[in-house]
């Protein structure tokens, strides 16, 4: 469109991003600081307001010579890992986000990308040396993808009608970053999806663009669906694969020398005898027992005995913080970046 052509009005412009899973409320608090509606009344204003959406929710828009808003509402080179009673598009405003924000986090992240090794022993290794521990924890590995130049973000801003994502890993130009949507603060339960993700970007599931989108790993059957071909999805295997190596050092079935727990109590000390012994998580143990004995009231509880820890988001934020050089983007981006999520002051 031009200056001559049927201006944008507001109302068509936000009805369109309604109808792809935007609200106006939703949007409006996205824009930066300096955007007026008036805007609109120029083609400079409407180009501006695409390139907005964009750069901060990975949209593709444009404007006809109507003035109505087109939304190529599919993100480009991503694939749902998603439940057999989810549509695609109910993922897509999630994931369009976080390749916006992964995007930004990539140019300001401090280090620079360095490969990670293939082998989960050789991994599991560098871990514990940089992190002093026994075995493999949510901070250990999370500071491990920062030293390697692997952004580790987490997105908390969605519309309220929006599926939230579990996890998300994301190649761009060759370079890796994971994007976390799940929202527990434990990081036992942040630990595997992690693990799963790193493991898609180490076993080449992305390639030098590729978008990958978890909706729940929390338990991989047959009913999560591939939605390109939908077939039993190998590369969900080799991730949860991956994850479990480096996680539970070597140990296929660790739980072998527990059997049925008669109290949270009891779980909780036999989980952190065993860790020590195994050199596995504690927090990982309980959630494994749940999952083997479909006992998530008593896990849940069993995980209240663990030494008190910051919360898994906060630790998130504060690696964030330290791993990016945030005054490398405009301040409303910074702004942005931070508040998407959930990290604003």
């Amino acid at each position: 469109m031009d200056d001559a052509s049927t201006p944008v009005t507001v109302k068509s412009a936000f009805s369109s991003l309604k109808a792809a899973g935007y609200p106006r409320s939703y949007i409006e608090r996205l824009l930066p600081d300096w955007w007026d509606n008036s805007l609109f009344k120029t083609s400079a204003g409407a180009l501006q307001f695409a390139l907005i959406l964009k750069q901060r929710l990975g949209l593709e828009a444009s404007f006809d010579f109507d003035g109505h808003l087109l939304i190529q509402e599919n993100v480009r080179s991503a694939r749902f890992k998603r439940r057999a009673d989810t549509e695609e598009s109910e993922l897509t405003v999630a994931a369009g986000i976080g390749m916006a924000i992964a995007k930004l986090a990539l140019f300001c992240t401090n280090t620079p990308y360095t490969p990670l090794p293939l082998d989960p022993k050789q991994l599991r290794e560098e871990i514990l040396a940089i992190n002093s521990s026994t075995y493999v924890d949510f901070e250990g590995l999370l500071k491990l993808c920062w030293m390697h130049g692997i952004p580790v973000l987490y997105l908390k801003d969605l519309p309220r009608a929006s599926k939230r994502m579990t996890g998300m890993a994301l190649s761009i130009d060759g370079r890796p970053a994971i994007v976390l949507g799940f929202g527990s603060t434990q990081h036992p339960r942040q630990l595997f999806v992690l693990a799963h993700e790193l493991g898609h970007i180490i076993s080449g599931h992305l390639g030098d663009n590729g978008i990958l989108i978890d909706e729940d790993i929390a338990e991989v059957t047959d009913t999560l669906i591939e939605s390109n071909n939908r077939r039993k999805d190998t590369e969900e295997r080799e991730a949860d694969a991956f994850a479990l190596a480096v996680i539970r050092n070597g140990h296929s079935n660790p739980l072998s020398a527990i059997g049925r727990l008669g109290s949270s109590t009891a779980l909780a000390a036999k989980a952190a005898v065993l860790g020590q012994q195994l050199g596995i998580d504690p927090g990982h143990l309980i959630l494994s027992y749940a999952k083997e004995h479909n006992d998530w009231a008593r896990a849940n509880q069993a995980l209240e005995y663990s030494p008190t820890q910051s919360s898994a988001i906060d630790v998130i934020g504060r690696y964030f913080r330290e791993g990016v050089s945030l005054e490398a983007l405009s301040e409303e981006n910074q702004a942005y970046l931070l508040s998407i999520q959930g990290f604003g002051e």
